[in-house]
């Protein structure tokens, strides 16, 4: 490891890792087809992407630019309406048609050391079948169809049942298409690195979870065997925390920082994102327990004609962060191009 970081260290001082129609005449939020201004990870890699928004903020506490949309397990709000079921390729299909800039997939082992999607322990919740997956083979995981959202009965796209997709199959549907944010369950490092290899998606997923030593680790894993650097996701509970990982121990691949919903959204710590960027880095956070609100703010405007804020997002923009992840895509970037922020 100490020799890796050598090296990593004069490559990097060389430059090497510089890296649904509503009424009122309102905008559909479902995007529309010409350029919307993302950045694309078939021109531009995440590490890239954070390392120009760093640069642009240039170690200031000042306001995103720009705020980011990761779509949680893939949902949005068109395949809620669909009843696609989360973890699905036809959920990443669809996230990726409404122009989301990023999915957060869920891997997890199979008894038989492959890597599928699923959030939780069991099959039980998405699938016909029951079981834990780590009791289970890949084989037996295949055979089964995965349902509707929230139905018992089997979802079919094009007429046709679907399955439990490999990571494999999920970062294919995924590559040069969106970015991709792995939330690890239970995957062996070795394991998962070698089928982001085999897809050749190093430059375009970031990984949370696993420990400090081990994102280490990772990193490590990555250059020796892709020749490339892959970015690592933390997650912090203060400004400071990030100090530790904007050293050269990471190689400038532990660039973005996520952080409990409740310090921005209660206020806990004033302006985090403000202060990340003065460090030197980029944050991110869920509005997931208070999607209800961006909900009740499309209904009030969308169908009642009722002018009112949304105050999940309102917290998340005034504590200057870069990345929201939502169950529904469509409504906070809806919300956020009002504010100038997509």
């Amino acid at each position: 490891m100490k020799r890796f970081l050598l090296f990593a260290a004069a490559l990097l001082l060389i430059g090497a890792a510089s890296a649904c129609d509503k009424n009122g005449g309102k905008d559909n939020p479902t995007p529309s087809p010409v350029d919307d201004g993302r950045v694309h990870p078939g021109t531009t890699t995440l590490l890239e992407l954070f390392q120009e928004k760093i640069d642009e903020y240039g170690k200031q506490e000042v306001p995103a630019s720009r705020i980011y949309i990761c779509a949680h397990r893939a949902n949005t709000w068109s395949s809620a309406d669909k009843k696609i079921p989360e973890n699905s390729v036809a959920a990443i299909e669809e996230a990726i048609a409404q122009g989301a800039d990023m999915v957060e997939l869920d891997p997890r082992s199979t008894s038989d050391g492959a890597i599928v999607l699923m959030h939780d322990a069991t099959v039980n919740a998405t699938t016909n079948g029951t079981g834990s997956v780590a009791n289970m083979t890949l084989a037996q995981i295949k055979a089964l169809r995965m349902k509707y959202r929230g139905q018992s009965s089997t979802y079919k796209k094009d007429g046709q049942e679907i399955q439990v997709p490999t990571l494999l199959e999920a970062l294919l549907a995924c590559k040069d298409k969106i970015y991709v944010n792995l939330d690890v369950k239970d995957c062996k490092i070795n394991a998962l690195m070698k089928v982001i290899q085999e897809a050749d998606m190093a430059d375009q997923v970031m990984i949370y979870g696993y420990s400090a030593n081990e994102k280490q680790e990772i990193i490590e894993w990555a250059y020796n065997n892709m020749s490339t650097w892959i970015a690592v996701h933390p997650y912090i509970g203060s400004p400071n925390d990030c100090r530790s990982y904007l050293t050269m121990a990471y190689c400038n691949c532990a660039l973005l920082f996520q952080y409990a919903g409740d310090t921005y959204y209660k206020g806990t710590t004033e302006k985090f994102g403000y202060k990340v960027h003065a460090l030197g880095g980029l944050s991110y956070s869920n509005s997931l327990t208070w999607d209800s609100e961006i909900r009740s703010w499309y209904s009030n405007y969308y169908v009642n004609d009722i002018e009112a804020p949304c105050k999940v997002l309102d917290q998340f923009i005034a504590s200057g962060s870069d990345f929201v992840q939502t169950d529904c895509f469509e409504l906070a970037e809806l919300y956020l191009k009002g504010k100038g922020l997509r």
